[in-house]
């Protein structure tokens, strides 16, 4: 199947089933997958930057490859999509275990059907 270079795919997914968006890979320096249970396609973020807060409450944001790398690592199950704006480039990830947040700035969306 061809790769749809555009964010109308994963935008369209996460808005008709967003609990079905769930991590899948992180490729460093730049790529984030995440793959749909429901429609089985999978979208890939080159990320431009990835981003979490140092506390929840108001602290300063700073990179975070490294955090969510031990995530994906820890408890790739527990990694979700919470946000998605395609107009904005970017795209937010929680973690249910560590409760941390991930927002990642996009500069280029792509959605492929998984194989098998």
């Amino acid at each position: 199947m061809a790769t749809f270079k555009s964010g109308a795919f994963a935008q369209q997914c996460f808005s008709a089933h967003p609990l079905s968006l769930s991590f899948k890979t992180l490729t460093p320096p730049d790529r984030v997958v995440v793959e749909c249970i429901n429609c089985h396609m999978r979208h890939r973020f080159t990320v431009r930057a990835l981003m979490t807060r140092v506390a929840e409450a108001g602290g300063l944001e700073r990179e975070a490859t490294g955090d969510l790398g031990v995530c994906a690592a820890e408890h790739p199950g527990e990694l979700r999509v919470s946000a998605m704006d395609v107009t904005a480039d970017s795209v937010k990830l929680r973690c249910g275990s560590c409760r941390r947040a991930y927002s990642i700035a996009v500069s280029a969306f792509e959605t492929y059907r998984k194989d098998g």
